[in-house]
């Protein structure tokens, strides 16, 4: 194994001990799962109540039935928006979950490996003439 493996496997070896520290829960876990699953089938539950409910309002002539159809079509209509919501909700949560935890380490890394330098440093500037005067400028 050449010192760049061994400095990444260190490297993923000490992310997921941080990880662990951090106390973040597994995005596999059954709570997570089950509200996944549950959005999905609300979703398509609305849209299959959309989709029946269609012929049903155009079938008769009764305003009764049409309504009662009408009203079925809407609940399908906003369990497919819920529906869709709560599935969109827990399956970006594990992602950006860890996302933000490794936006965390790199940063902490990050701050291990530029030097903290807390005095100032003065700035190089060098005399440039404008309009016939020397003026002080910042070097860029």
């Amino acid at each position: 194994m050449t010192a760049q493996q061994d400095h990444t496997t260190d490297r993923a070896d000490r992310f997921a001990r941080d990880l662990a520290a951090l106390k973040i829960p597994d995005p596999a876990t059954a709570r997570n799962g089950l509200w996944l699953r549950a959005g999905g089938a609300l979703l398509l539950v609305g849209l299959v109540l959309g989709v029946l409910t269609f012929p049903l309002t155009h079938a008769t002539d009764d305003p009764l039935a049409q309504r009662d159809a009408l009203a079925i079509g809407l609940t399908g209509v906003v369990c497919a928006v819920v529906g869709g919501a709560v599935y969109l909700r827990y399956s970006l949560t594990g992602f950006l979950r860890f996302w933000l935890a490794r936006q965390s380490y790199d940063l902490s890394t990050l701050g291990e490996r530029t030097p903290a330098d807390d005095a100032p440093r003065e700035v190089e500037r060098e005399r440039v003439a404008v309009d016939g005067a020397q003026v002080a400028a910042p070097r860029p």
